[in-house]
């Protein structure tokens, strides 16, 4: 009897030496950043304001800058490094002012948080990282910060190798249709030297979570951006109140972010980039958005958004995406890849057309794959998501029917 309570007196003091130790554990490492410190990387010097490591339980807040020393434009991405405990309930937001807002859940898997970013000779470019754990949890991590590496080809580079890139296309985007394959073209849009699929293509089809995609486009941040072969398998108004017309408030936007890539997006979902959608939502006095007149009278598509740029994971077609794929403004074009035989409804874009008896009027597209401004935004239609896949993904496969790309996943 004696020799049980002896027992029970040591796993009792035992317990509360484990419970001191934790506690005090608790109390000085809690909240730890590693002293700042300035970095190199290629031509680019990394302040840690707040260090490069962090050991918390609860919010904590880092500040660093990328500076570039050179005189020509760089690339880095920033990444989170050596992460310990990371799980599902732990939030962070990466803002660089008015440039980069990216909100996001860390994973254990894919820890990189941006695409490619271009900083240009002299720049500097200061962040802020809030961390936020939705529950007294132990994590751990170390922020990086990687310059661009020539020697990996990644998604965009392997397109590139896989086309021959013509400098100008065969048809007038706009104004013509484009009805043969026209190949991979190259152009410029808000980030730089950017290339864009037009016409009967074969190769820009690319398998993700078992879904069929086509791509539209090489963004210049290196990114691509991919468009669903086909519609989700529901229809949705724009929005359920006019006052809600921007894509960011919308009810289509809802969908998207909260019901469809929760549903469709799966192992490759840490591949799928933060992306800024161009909502085109510039108006004239005349109550028409100016893509209304770029798109039906002067036939002059562009790339450069005139409009709100949406931080989104998932998004929807512009309608100058669509004439420089090979569309035009009220003509049928059954013959360029965005033409899919199953769609058999009108789907709606990204891009405002104009207001009409206070009614908001999206560019949408027909089953018979021509773009249209008299549908209202609060008529059910189809939906046709885009995703962007971001610069640092490794594919296999040639982007032909029989061998799409593929996410190398490992």
């Amino acid at each position: 009897m004696r020799a049980r309570f002896k027992s029970l007196l040591f796993l009792l003091f035992f317990l509360i030496v484990i419970t001191t130790f934790i506690g005090v554990f608790y109390y000085f490492y809690d909240g730890f950043n590693d002293e700042p410190s300035i970095m190199t990387s290629g031509n680019l010097s990394i302040n840690y304001l707040s260090g490069k490591k962090i050991i918390a339980s609860k919010e904590r807040t880092i500040k660093f800058s990328v500076i570039n020393t050179s005189e020509e434009s760089e690339f880095y991405y920033i990444e989170f490094i050596n992460t310990k405990n990371i799980k599902g309930d732990i939030k962070y937001t990466l803002t660089n002012g008015d440039n980069i807002s990216i909100t996001d859940t860390m994973n254990p898997y894919n820890t990189i948080i941006s695409s490619y970013i271009e900083i240009k000779g002299g720049e500097t470019h200061n962040y802020i990282l809030t961390v936020s754990p939705n529950e007294k949890i132990f994590y751990g991590f170390e922020i990086n910060i990687s310059v661009e590496n020539d020697e990996i080809i990644n998604f965009a580079q392997k397109i590139i190798n896989d086309n021959e890139v013509k400098e100008s296309p065969l048809t007038t985007p706009g104004s013509e249709l484009a009805t043969t394959d026209e190949g991979l073209i190259k152009t410029n849009d808000d980030y730089g030297v950017a290339y864009y699929f037009r016409g009967a293509v074969k190769n820009n089809n690319v398998v993700i979570d078992n879904h069929n995609y086509k791509i539209v486009k090489i963004n210049g941040d290196g990114s691509v951006k991919l468009v669903l072969d086909g519609v989700a398998d529901i229809m949705k108004t724009y929005y359920d109140d006019v006052n809600n017309y921007k894509f960011k408030n919308s009810t289509i936007s809802n969908y998207l972010i909260n019901e469809w890539f929760n549903r469709n997006i799966n192992d490759s979902k840490f591949y799928v980039a933060n992306q800024k959608y161009c909502n085109d939502n510039t108006m004239n006095q005349d109550s028409s958005f100016l893509a209304f007149n770029r798109i039906t009278v002067d036939h002059n598509p562009s790339f450069i958004c005139l409009g709100d740029k949406v931080q989104t994971k998932v998004g929807l077609l512009t309608a100058d995406e669509v004439v420089y794929a090979g569309a035009t403004i009220n003509e049928d074009n059954k013959s360029f890849y965005l033409y899919n035989e199953s769609i058999t409804t009108n789907y709606y874009l990204m891009t405002g057309a104009k207001m009409s008896s206070s009614e908001y009027q999206p560019f949408t597209v027909t089953s018979n794959g021509k773009i249209i401004n008299t549908d209202i935004g609060s008529y059910l239609r189809s939906v046709r998501p885009v995703i962007t896949i971001i610069k640092t993904a490794i594919v296999s496969g040639n982007g032909t029917s029989e061998e799409p790309y593929m996410l190398t996943l490992d």
